[in-house]
């Protein structure tokens, strides 16, 4: 079944990080920047790296808020993914990752179909994204289901986005997740979300982003939805990146199908990304 998305660092930045992402034809007033990097909060964003370019990544889930000063407010329990993201060419980008939650390794196509055309010839930007992911931590999945199979998930997503202006910018995912076994059923599940995001600009050099995925499909899991606030700040061709959230997922699966907490009980997780950029 196929259905339909820190603080930076940049070696020599360019004026602006993605500057020269998409090279794209510039005579066709295209709409760059729809969103300011590769990934929104939780969820991919239809940019891509630029071609040669190679991102390292390091983002930081800190424990819920509600444990107090005992765990420092989360400070103590920390998930962590590296990942490094890489630009094929104009079109398509590709990445990895390891988390610590599952000692989960994670890996990804991602590739823009359609750009936003300011002439109108195509009104919004295109990107599909598949990943899969297999956790490698041990004695958790039961005996007849410890195999290689059963620890892996594969997501499919379709973003289909639009750029109103500089100060608004608007995101649509549909969202497949097979997870080829599920504690609470025993079984595998397929579940279908569909993500919504925005991104505000605040002031020439702020932006605001808000991102909520919905459960269409519920294919048996106890989760609840991830609903997320980031901050992106820019200073020249540095982003730093802030999300609360009710998540502490990273990587697709774990947002997608792990997250329990919920706002309205004060599960609340703070966190960055830290990214290096370099020039290939």
């Amino acid at each position: 079944m196929v259905i339909f998305a820190g603080i930076v660092v940049n070696a020599q930045p360019p004026d602006d990080l993605f500057d020269e992402l998409g090279d794209w034809d510039e005579e066709a007033t295209l709409a760059l920047k729809t969103f300011r990097s590769t990934k929104i909060v939780n969820m991919q964003s239809v940019e891509n790296p630029a071609p040669s370019e190679l991102i390292f990544n390091i983002g930081h889930r800190f424990g819920n808020v509600r444990t107090g000063i005992y765990e420092m407010f989360g400070l103590d329990l920390a998930t962590i993914r590296l990942g490094f993201d890489y630009g094929i060419n104009s079109w398509l980008g590709a990445g990895i990752g390891r988390s610590t939650f599952e000692k989960t390794f994670d890996a990804y196509l991602k590739a823009r179909l359609l750009v936003q055309d300011g002439r109108r010839d195509s009104p919004f930007s295109l990107s599909f994204y598949t990943s899969a992911s297999q956790a490698t931590l041990r004695n958790i999945y039961p005996p007849g289901h410890d195999d290689f199979t059963s620890r892996l998930s594969l997501v499919q997503m379709l973003m289909v986005s639009r750029k109103f202006s500089d100060a608004f910018s608007l995101q649509l995912s549909p969202v497949w997740l097979r997870s080829n076994y599920l504690r609470e059923t025993q079984d595998g599940s397929d579940d279908l979300y569909l993500g919504i995001a925005t991104r505000f600009r605040i002031s020439p050099m702020t932006h605001l982003n808000l991102e909520y995925i919905h459960e269409i499909i519920d294919g048996g899991a106890d989760n609840t939805n991830p609903l997320s606030i980031g901050f992106d700040l820019e200073t020249g061709g540095h982003v730093f990146q802030l999300f609360l959230s009710n998540t502490q997922g990273i990587f697709d699966k774990a947002y997608l199908i792990n997250t329990t907490g919920s706002w309205g009980r004060g599960d609340i997780f703070f966190g960055f990304t830290i990214t290096r950029v370099f020039y290939l």
